[in-house]
C-alpha cells in the first residue's frame, strides 16, 4: 500500500488543498473512472449495480421506492428496470399487498453477478483509498456513512 509524502500532499492547489468540495469531487472523479470497469458487466453501469443491489437486498418495497431511494426519475427507472429484467438480472412480481405495485427482486443470476461484482468494486476502492491504511480506510467510510445518513434523515424531514 503506497503511501503518499508531503511533498505530494503539497502539490495539491493550493487554496483548494483545504477545500470540502474539490477533496470530494477528487474523490468521486477518481473512485467513478476505476468503478466504471467494476460494473461494466451490469446494464447501465453504477446505476444498474445500485438498481440490482437495492433489487437483491431488498432496500426498497418497490419499483418507485427504490428509484427514490437512488434518486432516479420514474420513467429512467422503468427503462432501467427493463434492461435488468431482459439480462435476466431482476424481476418484476406482483406485489401481494397491493396488486398495482411491482417488486423488483434479484434473481439467482442477479445474486452471483452481484456478488462478482462486489468483489471487483472492492478491488478498484482499494485503488483509491490506497494512500490509506486499512484502518483508516474503515473509519472513512464509517465517517462518510455517518455524514450521509445524517443528511439523508435532514433531507426527509427526520
Amino acid at each position: 500500500m503506497g503511501r503518499v509524502t508531503g511533498s505530494e500532499i503539497g502539490a495539491l492547489p493550493q487554496g483548494l488543498d483545504d477545500n470540502l468540495g474539490w477533496l470530494l469531487g477528487q474523490v468521486c472523479r477518481a473512485h467513478g473512472s476505476v468503478l466504471e470497469r467494476a460494473v461494466s458487466d451490469i446494464p447501465h453501469g453504477l446505476r444498474g449495480f445500485q438498481a440490482l443491489c437495492g433489487a437483491v437486498h431488498g432496500s426498497a418495497r418497490n419499483q418507485a421506492q427504490l428509484g427514490r431511494q437512488l434518486d432516479i426519475d420514474r420513467t429512467v427507472m422503468v427503462y432501467l428496470v427493463d434492461d435488468l429484467v431482459a439480462a435476466g438480472l431482476v424481476e418484476r412480481a406482483v406485489d401481494p399487498d397491493d396488486r398495482r405495485n411491482k417488486l423488483i427482486q434479484g434473481t439467482e443470476a442477479g445474486r452471483k453477478l452481484l456478488e462478482t461484482t462486489k468483489a471487483a468494486i472492492m478491488e478498484a476502492e482499494a485503488e483509491v483509498l490506497a494512500p490509506l491504511p486499512g484502518k483508516d480506510q474503515d473509519r472513512f467510510r464509517e465517517m462518510l456513512r455517518a455524514v450521509v445518513a445524517h443528511n439523508l434523515l435532514a433531507a426527509s424531514g427526520g
